[in-house]
């Protein structure tokens, strides 16, 4: 038996005359078993082999990624904690009327006045008031004839007594009379003291200085005692509540500098932290830092504002931004060792600025990690390392 060693381009003589019916002596093949032939199960071994080194040729060619690397460098970076919240008055003051039954008949202030201790706000009706007052008046003025009438009649007993032509029962009538018109003065003198306090709470003043913030009452308006009229920021003084998170809450300090930003101020507004809130809120878990507000700061109550507020420089491990890169849900770095493999490394990152990350943990600084070409990478990867240009 006979086989073709050779594979044929196309059909040969004895194969063409196989096909139309016709046998032609077969051209000369090579037996099986004869030598300086291989038989085709050796040549098919041989392939597969060739097949199976091909892999092992090519991962003997190195690397096929090469990727730029940086060291992780230890910064001085300033600290900042942002916070928002809304601003409010330091300290508000609201005045009300002591008076009942009295109509405004004058108002001299409006709201974003500016005002000073004791300047009137506005007079309320007092015309009845003025006439009770005369009235306690003319009383005070009759208890203080009859008053004067008793001590010149109890002097005068007590001369007659002295010289004998005085019982002593007519000079203790002069003494009780002399003391009843002194009680009378003193009664009237109280009644007209409530009168004149009553004529004072016609006229509302400013308890403290401060700005008015808040008008609650109108010209005609009667007022009652306890209602609100004014409502004044004293002394015109504003301060942000800015909400901070708990973990950063405990960082905070009173005196620390900070740069107040709002919505419609061209320029951010330096403040500083006046004090701290004594708790946080269990629900929320911020505490609340009160920044007291510079005068003509342009912030008004009600608006909301952001503050960054600056803790000081603290060492911290910081890398390129595009050296960060996510696998798996989760943050890292590639590490490139001294033998040329990527390993990934999942990190904590922190504060992101002028193009640098900070790493929280995770990574220590003089680790080198790759910056170009790290988001191609996968754990395990041989890579070429060129050092990035700094």
């Amino acid at each position: 038996m006979y086989l073709c060693s050779v594979r044929c381009c196309s059909p040969c003589n004895a194969c063409e005359s196989r096909l139309h019916g016709r046998v032609d002596p077969p051209h000369p093949v090579a037996p099986v078993g004869r030598p300086g032939r291989r038989p085709l199960a050796v040549v098919l071994a041989l392939s597969l082999a060739g097949c199976d080194q091909a892999p092992s040729a090519a991962a003997e060619k190195g690397p096929t990624l090469t990727v730029t690397t940086v060291l992780a460098q230890s910064r001085a970076l300033a600290r900042q904690v942002v916070a928002s919240g809304s601003v409010v008055p330091w300290e508000e003051i609201v005045v009300s009327a002591e008076a009942q039954g009295l109509a405004v008949v004058e108002m001299l202030v409006d709201e974003g006045d500016s005002v000073t201790a004791g300047q009137v706000l506005l007079r309320l009706n007092d015309s009845v008031i003025k006439a009770q007052r005369d009235q306690q008046v003319a009383n005070l003025s009759a208890a203080k004839a009859a008053l004067a009438e008793a001590e010149a009649n109890l002097r005068r007993t007590r001369d007659l007594q002295a010289r004998g032509n005085a019982s002593q029962q007519a000079l203790d009538e002069r003494l009780a009379a002399q003391r009843t018109a002194a009680a009378q003065v003193a009664v009237a003198e109280a009644a007209r003291a409530e009168i004149e306090a009553r004529l004072a709470q016609a006229v509302i003043a400013a308890p403290v200085a401060g700005t008015v913030a808040v008008r609650s009452i109108n010209l005609g308006q009667v007022v009652s005692p306890g209602v609100e009229l004014f409502r004044l920021i004293r002394d015109g003084r504003l301060e942000l509540d800015a909400e901070v998170p708990e973990t950063e809450f405990a960082t905070l300090a009173p005196g620390l500098a900070a740069s107040v930003r709002a919505e419609g101020l061209a320029v951010p507004v330096p403040a500083r932290i006046r004090s701290l809130a004594p708790r946080v809120d269990a629900r929320t878990r911020l505490g609340v830092a009160h920044i007291a507000l510079p005068a003509g700061s342009g912030l008004r109550p009600g608006m909301f504002a952001t503050a960054t507020i600056d803790r000081g420089e603290v060492a911290v491990v910081m890398v390129p931004q595009t050296s960060v890169i996510w696998r798996d849900g989760a943050e890292g770095v590639f590490i490139v060792g001294t033998d040329g493999v990527a390993h990934f490394r999942a990190v904590e990152t922190g504060l992101r600025r002028d193009g640098a990350v900070e790493i929280r943990q995770g990574l220590a600084a003089g680790e080198p990690v790759a910056v170009q070409g790290a988001g191609f990478l996968e754990d395990g990867d041989h890579v070429g390392v060129v050092e990035a240009r700094r």
